[in-house]
C-alpha cells in the first residue's frame, strides 16, 4: 500500500478518496461549505503559492531553457485543441472547458487546473476523469522520458547540439538558485508564526479585493464572468507582488500554506463528484494519449531546429506535464546539474499555466 501512495501523487488521493466516500454516502455530496471553499479559498491559495516566486531567477535561467519550455507549452496547447476536435463527438458538452483545465495542469500544475475549473464554473463530475488522465498519462510520459536518457548521446550528436548550451544553462540555474535579485547570496531566515499569520492576512485581503473588483468588471457571457476575473486578477496581483519585497514572505511558509489549501480544495471538489463519472475515463485516456504524443512531436521539432540537448528537452517536457516535483527528477536522470534547471522551468509553468489554460478554453469555444 505504501508503494501505491508513493507512486500516485497526493493531489489524486485528495480528490479520489472524498469522491468514493461521497458516492457511497459516507459524507454528504451536497453541502453549502463546498462552494464556499471553492470561492473563498482558491484566491487565497493562488496568492500564497505565487507571491514568493523569484521571477528574476527564472529569467536568468537563459534563452535555451526558456525556448524549450515555451515549445513544450505550445505543443500542449496544440495537442489539446487537435485532440478535442478528434474526440469531440464522444465527449460531454462542457469538455471544451475541461481541455482548458487539463492544459493548465499540463503547462503548470494542479493549482492551475483548479483555478481554470473554478474560473469557468465547470461541473465537478468533469474533473474526475481529467485527474485520472492527468496522473496516468503524465506518469507514463515521465517513464518514457526517463527511458529516453539512453538516447541522449545519439540525439545530441545527430542534431549537433551546441556544446556549451547545456553547460551555460546549468551554470545560470545554479546561480539563480543561490543568489538573490541583487546578485548577493541570500540566507533566508526561518520566520515565526506571526510572519505566517501576516502572510495569510495579506492573501485574504488580496482575495477580497480581487473579488470586489471582479464584480464591477464587464462579463462576457457564461464563459467569462466574475469568477474568471477573480482568478486573473489575483494571479496577476500575486505575480506583481513577487517583484517587491513581499517575495520574502515565502520564508514564512507561504507556498506550504497554499499547498495545504490546494489539498483542501481538491477534497471539497471530490466530495461533490460521483464515482460513476469514471465511466467517461476511457475516451479521456485516448484523448490524453493523443494529446501527449502531439506535445512530444512539437518539442522534438523545436529541439531539432534549435539544436537543443535531449536532456534540456526532457526537463522542459516534464516541467510542463509533471511539475515541480517530477521535473528535477527527470532532469537529474540526464545530468545531476539539470535538476535545478527542471525545477526553475516548472516554476515558470506554475506562473503561466492559468493564463494558458483559460486562453486554450476560450480558443476552443470560439472556433
Amino acid at each position: 500500500m505504501r508503494k501505491v501512495f508513493r507512486a500516485i501523487p497526493i493531489p489524486f488521493w485528495c480528490y479520489f478518496l472524498p469522491m468514493v466516500a461521497g458516492t457511497f454516502g459516507l459524507i454528504p455530496q451536497s453541502h453549502p461549505l463546498y462552494p464556499f471553499l471553492s470561492q473563498q479559498l482558491l484566491p487565497v491559495c493562488l496568492t500564497l503559492m505565487l507571491i514568493g516566486t523569484d521571477l528574476r531567477a527564472i529569467v536568468r535561467m537563459g534563452k535555451p531553457a526558456l525556448l524549450m519550455m515555451l515549445a513544450g507549452s505550445a505543443g500542449t496547447v496544440l495537442g489539446g485543441i487537435v485532440s478535442y476536435r478528434l474526440y469531440q463527438r464522444w465527449l460531454p458538452p462542457e469538455s471544451w472547458g475541461g481541455i482548458g483545465a487539463l492544459t493548465a495542469s499540463w503547462t503548470g500544475g494542479s493549482a492551475n487546473m483548479i483555478a481554470v475549473k473554478e474560473a469557468l464554473n465547470l461541473p465537478d463530475g468533469l474533473i474526475g476523469p481529467l485527474i485520472i488522465v492527468d496522473a496516468g498519462v503524465a506518469y507514463s510520459w515521465m517513464a518514457l522520458l526517463v527511458w529516453s536518457s539512453s538516447w541522449q548521446t545519439r540525439w545530441d550528436n545527430w542534431v549537433k547540439a551546441a556544446g556549451d548550451t547545456e553547460g551555460r544553462t546549468r551554470r545560470r540555474a545554479r546561480t539563480a538558485a543561490k543568489r538573490g535579485p541583487d546578485g548577493r547570496r541570500e540566507h533566508p531566515q526561518v520566520a515565526g508564526p506571526a510572519a505566517l499569520l501576516a502572510t495569510i492576512v495579506l492573501a485574504i485581503a488580496l482575495s477580497l479585493a480581487a473579488q470586489w473588483a471582479a464584480q464591477r468588471l464587464p462579463a462576457g457571457g457564461a464563459a467569462f464572468n466574475a469568477s474568471t476575473w477573480t482568478v486573473l486578477l489575483v494571479t496577476t496581483a500575486a505575480l506583481l507582488l513577487s517583484l517587491t519585497p513581499a517575495r520574502k514572505l515565502e520564508d514564512a511558509g507561504a507556498s506550504r500554506a497554499g499547498t495545504l489549501l490546494l489539498y483542501l480544495l481538491l477534497a471539497s471538489i471530490g466530495a461533490r463528484a460521483d464515482l460513476r463519472s469514471i465511466l467517461q475515463t476511457p475516451v479521456f485516456l485516448a484523448l490524453g494519449a493523443t494529446w501527449i504524443l502531439i506535445h512530444g512531436a512539437v518539442l522534438l521539432v523545436a529541439g531539432r531546429l534549435a539544436r537543443a540537448p535531449l536532456g534540456l528537452m526532457a526537463a522542459a517536457s516534464q516541467a510542463n506535464i509533471g511539475g515541480t516535483v517530477s521535473a528535477p527528477i527527470v532532469g537529474a536522470t540526464f545530468s545531476p546539474q539539470l535538476a535545478g534547471v527542471g525545477l526553475l522551468m516548472a516554476i515558470f509553468g506554475n506562473l503561466t499555466g492559468t493564463y494558458i489554460g483559460l486562453a486554450t478554453a476560450f480558443l476552443i469555444r470560439s472556433y
